[in-house]
């Protein structure tokens, strides 16, 4: 979900940034054909696994709404409201302490939220710990280095507070990032170009602004 090349009003509350819902929300129906694009370039690999899921970071509820992912956790509260409404078991909670037992999820997405992870990779062993063992997690991100990660770059160096801190992760980086807990078995890129253009094409593509990683989960002996 390209979120941020819109204006969005936001506060500060026990260090978690929070949105309004019905501005960010907007974002979808103003550029429905960039959503449609990515909701289908994460179908491709969503529809292979059963339920239940899990999105992290799961906002208003647009792409599990839509996908059928059963559960969502996110901070924001105001979010979670909208994603209820759509369906979603929505309830508080981060990644890096993913409020569900061993095991319990056949999937679980992350859509875009990559950057703005406290410890990325205490997310990652959240989400090895709550799937199957042949769970996997649908990781849809986008590139540093893309039309659309060179702007988000761009704007965190020129101060913009949306990005603080925010790392926008190369596709290199994440196969590291993932690596000893999962193994790539699918990419998809979309969002090819600037302007963007929507085709879907299998693997990676170096100017796609969205890139979507089917990720099996590696058995540990």
């Amino acid at each position: 979900m390209l979120l941020w090349n819109q204006r969005k009003e936001r506060f500060w509350g026990d260090d978690i940034m929070v949105f309004d819902p019905e501005e960010y929300d907007s974002w979808y129906d103003r550029h429905h054909d960039l959503y449609l694009a990515e909701l289908e370039a994460i179908k491709r690999f969503s529809s292979m696994y059963s339920s239940p899921k899990l999105e992290i970071g799961v906002g208003t509820g647009r792409f599990a709404g839509a996908l059928n992912i059963e559960y969502g956790i996110d901070p924001d509260v105001n979010m979670l409201e909208f994603a209820k409404k759509r369906g979603v078991k929505a309830i508080v909670g981060k990644g890096e302490k993913i409020p569900f037992p061993d095991g319990f999820f056949a999937m679980v997405l992350i859509s875009t939220t990559l950057p703005f992870f406290d410890d990325p990779a205490m997310v990652i062993d959240e989400v090895y710990r709550v799937l199957r063992h042949d769970g996997g997690l649908i990781l849809a991100f986008i590139p540093g280095g893309s039309p659309y990660g060179r702007k988000y770059e761009s704007l965190a160096k020129n101060g913009d507070k949306r990005f603080e801190g925010a790392h926008f992760y190369r596709y290199n980086e994440v196969k590291a990032l993932i690596r000893g807990k999962f193994e790539i078995a699918g990419i998809v890129s979309t969002l090819i170009g600037d302007p963007p253009r929507t085709d879907i094409v299998e693997g990676y593509v170096e100017d796609a602004s969205f890139v979507v990683l089917n990720c099996r989960k590696i058995q540990r002996d």
